[in-house]
């Protein structure tokens, strides 16, 4: 460890009582709710029949991509070069780039991996990005699997149309030191659709173009082999449809308030559970006597609803911003702001960029501090 809260809290690692010792800020995870789930997601494709490559944008985290191919995920998904390349470094792999890039040094460093072992997928959106992918697999010695990455309504990246599916194709097929392996269709547009009947609408229609761009394909002699997308929000829908191959969840293993209120199942019950928490102390009280925590906005993402406050595993209220290092309690009815030195776990906002904003994750079971986990990926957004 290189310091802050990782070096004071590495002596109790192990000890009994060790997480309510714990200096914070920190970032925890509950490893009971975690495991439960990576096995209920894991068990659920098994089921369907079919592949899991759980997405490493969320966690960032060897350790945590490791425990999810040890469940059976068929790879791992990352976002940026950055967080695969620390992830292969860490020695997780079969790896899938899910964005293009427009960098050749980018390109250079990914296809670089692969001749040294990354069992290595790719996304393209465009003719010159699959050329310069061929350009650096020839000159490397090595061959990369290649996806075409197609729009199904997100209007993020990708073809749009089934004939530019099949002319992307056409190319990856064509060029020595690529394989073409199919197809990327990501519905992000769908996930937060709270409604599970509206989220089924969505769902339906991104499927719907996906598989006119499947067909062109397979009238093209190009059939995909992988159709790899999906998310947390959508995995039931998934599983059900039986179009894709592979689901790319991420936001499951940990949850966060932006997801609570999705009825992912269609039964208004909770599926998975929150297991990321960001341990808090109160440090002061403010002038009308509300509590003031040391966790802020450069301890919390904050683009997602606020943070909910447990104390000694009740839910005491909610964390409202008080600048970039401090945090404001508002108690629910019936209780009392907490005195100084009370330590609240809260949920977060949003996960991922929470995450991000940390060098390491603490793995709590029970009251004992189990491990500390270092975020590999963490501030690599490049």
């Amino acid at each position: 460890m290189t310091g802050g809260v990782a070096e004071l809290n590495e002596p109790l690692v192990a000890v009994q009582g060790g997480r309510a010792r714990l200096e914070t800020p920190a970032l925890l995870l509950d490893a009971t709710a975690f495991e439960a789930n990576v096995a209920a997601l894991a068990e659920m494709a098994r089921a369907s029949g079919m592949g899991l490559r759980p997405h490493a944008k969320t966690h960032k985290c060897a350790a945590i991509a490791k425990a999810q191919l040890a469940a059976g995920a068929l790879g791992i998904a990352c976002a940026k070069p950055g967080e695969l390349l620390a992830l292969f470094e860490a020695g997780v792999t079969p790896l899938m780039l899910t964005a293009p890039v427009a960098s050749r040094r980018k390109i250079d460093r990914l296809v670089e991996a692969a001749a040294r072992g990354a069992e290595l997928t790719v996304v393209v959106d465009r003719a010159d990005l699959v050329a310069a992918y061929a350009t650096a697999a020839r000159a490397a010695g090595t061959t990369v699997a290649v996806l075409v990455d197609i729009d199904t309504g997100l209007g993020r990246t990708g073809v749009v149309t089934p004939e530019d599916a099949v002319a992307l194709a056409r190319a990856i097929d064509a060029e020595q030191g690529l394989a073409y392996a199919g197809v990327q269709a990501y519905a992000g547009n769908v996930q937060h659709v709270f409604g599970h009947g509206e989220r089924r609408a969505a769902n339906q229609a991104a499927n719907d173009r996906l598989r006119s761009a499947l067909e062109a394909l397979k009238a093209a002699g190009l059939p995909a082999e992988i159709i790899s997308g999906g998310g947390s929000g959508s995995h039931r829908l998934d599983f059900e449809a039986d179009l894709l191959t592979e689901v790319q969840a991420g936001s499951y293993v940990f949850m966060d308030e932006g997801y609570r209120p999705v009825d992912m199942h269609g039964a208004g019950q909770e599926v998975f559970h929150f297991s990321l928490f960001v341990a808090v102390t109160v440090i002061a009280h403010s002038a009308n006597g509300e509590a003031i925590t040391d966790g802020g906005t450069k301890s919390f993402a904050v683009d997602g609803p606020p943070p909910r406050a447990f104390l000694n595993g009740i839910e005491i209220g909610q964390i409202v911003w008080a600048g970039d290092e401090f945090g404001r309690l508002k108690t629910h009815p019936g209780h009392t702001p907490p005195p100084a030195g009370s330590r609240l776990e809260c949920t977060v906002p949003h996960c991922d960029p929470t995450a991000n904003l940390h060098d390491v994750i603490h793995l709590v079971r029970d009251d004992v501090l189990e491990a500390i986990w270092p975020i590999e990926g963490r501030g690599l957004s490049d």
